[in-house]
């Protein structure tokens, strides 16, 4: 059965891949992952609204803070500095949704995607590379079976199995980065998947902060629309694991 892997084209093998991490994903640890991400889609669209909607928002000094954020903005280095921050936090595993809704309250939705995606594809390959020269000796000595043959499947079709796995994220970001890191992924597939598959992820996150600040700026109906928009693409987002699943099942043998 393990023989039979390498065998297969990329479709197999991203497949392969796929059902590895969705099995994983399913179990207790992936439904706990899907249900924080869910409470803090939920939490930001609520603190958001919250501060737009109600006396909470003269607290905040609206003034005070655009004064901020432009200030930030017109920093010349400010895009360099954001960018390294975002590389070095992704390259530690540190979390980074708040550095991506950052990016997008501080230089808006283009500029802010733009940013956020250099600086999470920078980190995950700093990621990838200390993961690689880390401990990729010592797992592969260690691999057996089905887990080798996995493996030697990622190797030889690693640009779609990690497009894919960004695309549906099965797997958590950081967990990604070093887990190629770790398999056989060329470092050339897994950067070129990365900075694809990010960017649907990217723009929701970046699209969500924008949104939310375009609302102390624009008139009241148009800002509520933009923050419904950003709020549905983040709620989608977060179900695309689940979404896979059940559409996957009924296809399983």
């Amino acid at each position: 059965m393990a023989a039979e892997c390498p065998r297969r084209g990329p479709a197999g093998a991203a497949r392969v891949s796929a059902s590895a991490a969705s099995g994983a994903s399913s179990g207790p640890a992936g439904r706990g992952a899907g249900r924080r991400f869910a409470l803090l889609v939920a939490g930001l669209l609520l603190v958001g609204l919250g501060i737009w909607l109600t006396p909470l928002g003269a607290l905040v000094s609206r003034d005070r803070a655009l004064a901020l954020l432009t200030t930030v903005r017109e920093w010349p280095l400010a895009p360099l500095v954001f960018v390294l921050i975002y590389a070095l936090a992704a390259g530690l595993a540190l979390p980074g949704s708040a550095l991506t809704l950052a990016g997008g309250a501080i230089f808006g939705l283009w500029p802010g995607l733009a940013l956020n995606w250099a600086g999470a594809t920078l980190g995950s390959g700093i990621a990838f590379l200390l993961a690689r020269h880390l401990g990729r000796d010592y797992v592969s000595r260690r691999l057996k079976g089905r887990v080798a043959a996995l493996d030697q499947n990622a190797g030889s079709h690693g640009f779609l199995t990690v497009l894919f796995l960004r695309l549906v994220p099965l797997v958590p970001f950081n967990a990604l980065n070093y887990g190629a890191g770790l398999s056989s992924v060329s470092l050339r597939d897994y950067v070129l998947a990365t900075a694809l598959g990010i960017l649907p992820g990217a723009f929701a996150y970046t699209y969500f902060a924008s949104a939310i600040l375009a609302g102390s700026l624009e008139a009241r109906r148009s800002a509520y629309v933009h923050m419904l928009l950003a709020g549905g693409l983040l709620l989608l987002l977060s179900l695309l694991p689940l979404i896979w699943r059940r559409w996957k099942r009924p296809q399983a043998r």
